[in-house]
């Protein structure tokens, strides 16, 4: 977990990362910080802004920004006497109210800056890892580049949580507060249910998996929504942004699929779901026919092959996954 740290001490923090005298694990640090929330990113910019400025007014930062740094903090939240000491070197003469021109910068980055840091994140979680939250909800995070970020007055005023990457969630019931999973612009709501997440913002890659319960997801950017009750999957990405959605799915990491009386249609959309493969049936008039089958852990060539034979047809592949049901000769 990141640890918290203070108004004063994370802009020094911040200031010491953007005049490049942070060590490496203080830029690390500020770089995961980056990644828990848009607004964070924002605060950055508009703390650069503020330095960009100060230099425009050729006023030279010493290099112990630790002091000068606190030192500024100290002077825009505690009045202090007109004569005080400035804390910035002048390279040339400068007006007293050109300072405070910069100096009023500086304070609105402050009162906006108040605002970033409400929303800091309770607590945050990097995978691989499993925990409890404090609503009785469990998650287990799946490998290193998974982060979760349990928002402030989590179980209190809210039960929101920020994804990166992959995660299991087992939800607490409770039927006033859902549960809300943030995934840039696509939130999972839920009541209390178990369910699978895997969220790649860099690819624009979101799948949602439903073992219990149901959940609602909803895209707002694109103002759409849907329920998924158990067993079913659902998929989204750049390339093909509108939510694709399959059924019968026990496990898609494991590739357990089960039918009962299913039409061969739906058979498919749930396995070029799960396989990342493309099926073409010649005669339509099968894709009415029933499946009844339970597939787990196999190759796809074996899934096509028990397909092909609870149906009676031929099958073969025509590309990289790629594939063709067709009638016997």
């Amino acid at each position: 977990m990141i640890p918290s740290f203070s108004d004063e001490a994370l802009y020094t923090l911040l200031c010491k990362y953007l005049l490049d005298e942070a060590d490496e694990e203080e830029r690390a640090w500020v770089n995961s910080w980056l990644t828990d929330h848009e607004d964070n990113v924002q605060l950055l910019e508009a703390l650069r802004k503020v330095l960009d400025t100060a230099a425009a007014q050729q006023y030279a930062i010493p290099a112990n920004t630790d002091s000068s740094w606190n030192q500024l903090y100290s002077r825009m939240t505690t009045e202090e006497q007109p004569d005080a000491e400035p804390i910035l070197t002048p390279v040339r003469n400068f007006s007293w109210s050109t300072f405070l021109k910069v100096a009023a910068v500086l304070l609105v980055l402050v009162g906006v800056g108040g605002w970033f840091l409400a929303t800091r994140p309770a607590a945050r979680y990097n995978g691989p890892v499993a925990a409890t939250l404090e609503d009785g909800s469990k998650i287990e995070l799946k490998g290193d580049a998974s982060s979760l970020s349990v928002a402030k007055g989590f179980n209190d005023k809210n039960r929101k949580v920020v994804l990166k990457g992959s995660a299991v969630f087992d939800i607490a019931a409770n039927a006033t507060q859902p549960f809300i999973v943030s995934l840039g612009h696509t939130e999972v709501k839920v009541l209390g249910t178990r369910f699978t997440v895997n969220y790649e913002p860099n690819k624009s890659v979101l799948q949602v998996h439903v073992s219990s319960g149901k959940v609602m997801v909803i895209d707002h950017s694109r103002s759409d929504s849907v329920i998924l009750t158990e067993g079913m999957l659902l998929q989204q990405d750049a390339q093909k942004p509108d939510f694709r959605i399959a059924a019968h799915v026990l496990d898609p990491e494991n590739k357990s699929l089960a039918f009962r009386n299913v039409p061969l249609e739906e058979v498919l959309q749930s396995v070029t779901a799960v396989y990342d493969v493309k099926v073409v049936v010649d005669n339509t008039s099968l894709l009415k026919l029933s499946i009844d089958s339970d597939l787990t852990g196999a190759p796809i060539d074996s899934v096509m092959e028990t397909l092909a034979r609870s149906i009676n047809v031929q099958w073969e592949k025509t590309g990289d996954r790629q594939y063709r049901l067709f009638e016997r000769r």
